[in-house]
C-alpha cells in the first residue's frame, strides 16, 4: 500500500489513459494556457467545464427557424448592397431586433440546460 505524503492537500488519485493523439492535443492546449503541470491542467479543465444537454427538439426547431429567418434577411441585405441598392434603416433595425431576440432565446435555452 502506498504511503501518503504527510502534508498532501489532495488525497484522491485518478488514473487516466490517453491515446497518442489525445495526449498531443492536451499538451498543445497546456502550452497555449501556459500550464506545465498536467494535474493542474486536468483539475482546471474538469472543474471549469460546462456540459449542455438539450432534450427538447421543439426548442431546437424553433431556434433553427429563427436563425434561418435572420440568415435570409441578412442575405437579402447583402444582395441589395452588392447590386447597388440602398437598404432602409427600418430593415436594418428589424434585423437588429431579430438578433436581440435570438440571443435572448439562446441564453434561455442554455440557462435551462447547463449542467
Amino acid at each position: 500500500m502506498k504511503k501518503e505524503k504527510p502534508n498532501r492537500k489532495r488525497k484522491n488519485a485518478h488514473l487516466l489513459y490517453l491515446s497518442d493523439a489525445e495526449e498531443k492535443a492536451i499538451k498543445e492546449r497546456m502550452e497555449l494556457a501556459h500550464i506545465t503541470s498536467f494535474s493542474e491542467y486536468a483539475r482546471r479543465s474538469m472543474i471549469n467545464a460546462y456540459f449542455f444537454v438539450i432534450n427538447d427538439s421543439e426548442q431546437i426547431k424553433e431556434f433553427t427557424y429563427e436563425l434561418n429567418k435572420i440568415g435570409n434577411n441578412i442575405n437579402q441585405i447583402a444582395h441589395a448592397l452588392n447590386s447597388g441598392d440602398n437598404v432602409s434603416k427600418e430593415t436594418i433595425d428589424e434585423i437588429k431586433e431579430m438578433m436581440v431576440s435570438i440571443w435572448q432565446y439562446q441564453r434561455y435555452i442554455l440557462s435551462s440546460t447547463q449542467y
